[in-house]
């Protein structure tokens, strides 16, 4: 045990940029295309009513063009444990934290940091 209080996550939370960039599409289309696409950092590029995720085309309504790089072994499970059909993906940017939520689940909220692109 360590002698020390737990991080407070709502003040972590509120501290991050506002989100620019909000993502919402299927949570098991993203997760099986997360999982075909294991070899190495997996692109996620969103436009307006497509996410491409590696070489997988999602339906997703995308509120603004984003592009940013993640370790699919550190999204995917993040994803895979979300509730319910749908997952919300909002960040300030592609070197900010992305938050996971689960869209009709908000107490599920995961931070995860990109990784740099080529």
């Amino acid at each position: 045990m360590l002698d020390a209080d737990y991080p407070d996550h709502r003040s972590l939370l509120a501290a991050l940029d506002p989100p620019r960039h909000r993502v919402l599409t299927d949570r098991v289309a993203l997760g099986d295309a997360l999982a075909r696409d294991d070899s190495g950092p997996v692109v996620l590029d969103a436009h307006r009513d497509t996410l491409r995720v590696g070489d997988t085309d999602l339906s997703a309504v995308c509120s603004t063009p984003l592009r940013v790089a993640f370790d699919p072994a550190v999204l995917g499970p993040i994803v895979e444990a979300g509730v319910g059909p749908e997952v919300l993906l909002e960040t300030g940017g592609p070197t900010r934290p992305l938050l996971v939520r689960s869209a009709d689940q908000g107490s599920y909220t995961t931070l995860v940091m990109p990784v740099a692109l080529d």
